[in-house]
């Protein structure tokens, strides 16, 4: 069983910025949410200490998995990163506020809105190749394991998609919630408010 979590809210999410692979600290509510996923994983969980953490390496990801596995009861020291799970590259458009790529990136955004599962901003990563990046680790989990995953919006949700078999577009359309709990278990896809 797989429960995957997006890191808490950051600074840039709250100015509508994008991240990508540059990071921003978590804000008060980013704090919250992490520890809040950490009490309802320690509710959920007979024995939260048997289970893996893994996470991104990028500080608001793994801010979380930190926040939240104190908050269970557990040792931050057993956290293990994996690099496929890093968010989605935006390259160009990275530490952009959306309103910026909006007015000065129309040509590159207009063809990326056209096919976002292909196309790329300028410099960065398509949904494809975020596919490409997590499949290999999705298949790599032991179905018996109970795997709990810190990660990324975009990220998360091709993950998701993967996980389901959805096409590319119910894929796309998933939500990127900061304060769910994805459980994905037997081919299903649940979520789990904290």
């Amino acid at each position: 069983m797989l429960y995957l979590m997006r890191h808490g809210q950051t600074i840039w999410n709250l100015q509508t910025r994008l991240q990508g692979r540059k990071d921003s600290p978590l804000t008060a509510l980013g704090v919250a949410q992490a520890e809040a996923f950490g009490r309802s994983l320690q509710a959920l969980l007979p024995d939260p200490s048997s289970c893996r953490v893994v996470s991104s390496p990028q500080p608001r990801a793994w801010s979380t998995a930190v926040l939240a596995v104190t908050a269970m009861g557990g040792d931050p020291s057993a956290i293990a990163h994996d690099a496929r799970l890093m968010e989605h590259a935006f390259g160009l458009w990275e530490g952009l506020l959306w309103s910026e790529v909006q007015r000065d990136h129309k040509d590159s955004l207009d063809a990326r809105m056209a096919d976002r599962w292909n196309t790329p901003a300028p410099g960065g990563e398509s949904y494809a190749d975020v596919a490409a990046r997590v499949r290999p680790w999705l298949a790599s989990l032991d179905p018996d394991a109970t795997v709990l995953a810190f990660s990324h919006g975009v990220t998360t949700r091709v993950i998701r998609g993967l996980y389901a078999g959805l096409s590319e577009a119910d894929t796309m359309a998933l939500k990127e919630p900061q304060d769910k709990i994805f459980v994905l278990d037997g081919g299903r896809l649940a979520e789990i408010a904290v």
